[in-house]
Parts: C-alpha cells; structure tokens; sequence
C-alpha cells in the first residue's frame, strides 16, 4: 500500500508539472502571424490641407536657387599675410637668451674667457661689456632656453660661474645656430 501511494503521488506531480505543446500547423499559431492593427486612430491630425501643399511644391519647384557673387576671401587673407611677413621682417630683436661666460675683475681673465669661445665655439656671437671694474662675455643668440641649455653643459665645465641670462637677441643670428 505504501508503494502505491508513493506510486500514486509521484505521478500526479509529474502530470501535473507537464506543459502543453501545441503543434505548429493548428489554426491557432496562423491567427497570431496574421495580426494587424490600425494605428490611424492614435496618430495626430494634421490641419495641412492639401490645396496648400501643391502650391508649396509648385513655388519650390519654379524657383531656381541663383548664388551672390562669389566673393574671394583669399584676395584679404593674402593681404593680410603679406602685412605680417613685413612685419616679421623688420624685427631685427626679440626676447631671448644668452650664456654669461665671464664676469670677473680681471682683464687676464676675460682674454683668457674670449680666447677659449673664439676657438671652441666659433659659430657662437662674442657680446663684450665693461662697466667699471667688471668685465663681462656673454655669448649666443637663443630665443629658446632650450638652446642655450645645450650649450651651457658644454661650457660649465670650463666656467663655472657660467650662466643662462635673458637678453635681447638678434634673430638672424638665432636662426644660424645649430
């Protein structure tokens, strides 16, 4: 009796667990493909009236688009660009930097300075000041400290008391360093 009822248990559970599957070729699944539904009755009504919309298409139609005169825009731009090379061309100095070499009281010693960039460095201008007692070099024209970085390391090592020194430069000269 207990098998029984376990039997009797178990397969209520399994029937009653079962879907029903329908087959593909019932009339049922062909109603669902078929379904329509008019939208016409949620969509906005339009006032445009269509008297109204043939008359906008004619005027659009006759009406042939006619450009303005082209205007060349190159003709003020070169001229513009001819007033900034002239400009450019008559700046003879701009901002920049140069390496003070020798700052010193001694007239030995700044020969000495002056000989020594003259011989290792002669691509470099020699910019020579005296304001008593002191005797100064600088040297180079740099517009970009950058430059006149590089060359510092090379010089430090002979002097010192070399330095970066913001300056006046000449540009052409500037632009034949290497």
């Amino acid at each position: 009796m207990r098998h029984f009822l376990f039997f009797f248990l178990f397969s209520s559970l399994l029937f009653s667990c079962a879907r029903n599957i329908t087959s593909k070729n019932s009339g049922s699944s062909s109603e669902v493909s078929n379904y329509e539904e008019s939208l016409s009755g949620v969509r906005p009504k339009s006032d445009f009236n269509e008297s109204v919309k043939e008359v906008v298409e004619e005027e659009l139609d006759t009406r042939a688009y006619v450009p303005e005169e082209l205007k060349s825009e190159n003709v003020k731009i070169d001229g513009v660009l001819s007033e900034i090379s002239r400009h450019n061309s008559s700046i003879s100095e701009l901002p920049g930097y140069r390496l003070q070499v020798y700052s010193g009281n001694s007239r030995g010693g700044f020969e000495q300075a002056k000989s020594y960039i003259l011989q290792h460095f002669p691509e470099l201008e020699i910019y020579e000041s005296y304001s008593q007692p002191t005797y100064r070099i600088k040297v180079g024209d740099f517009l970009k400290k950058m430059d006149a970085d590089r060359y510092y390391s090379s010089i430090v090592s002979r002097f010192s008391s070399a330095k970066v020194v913001m300056d006046n430069v000449d540009v052409q000269r500037s632009l034949k360093i290497n």
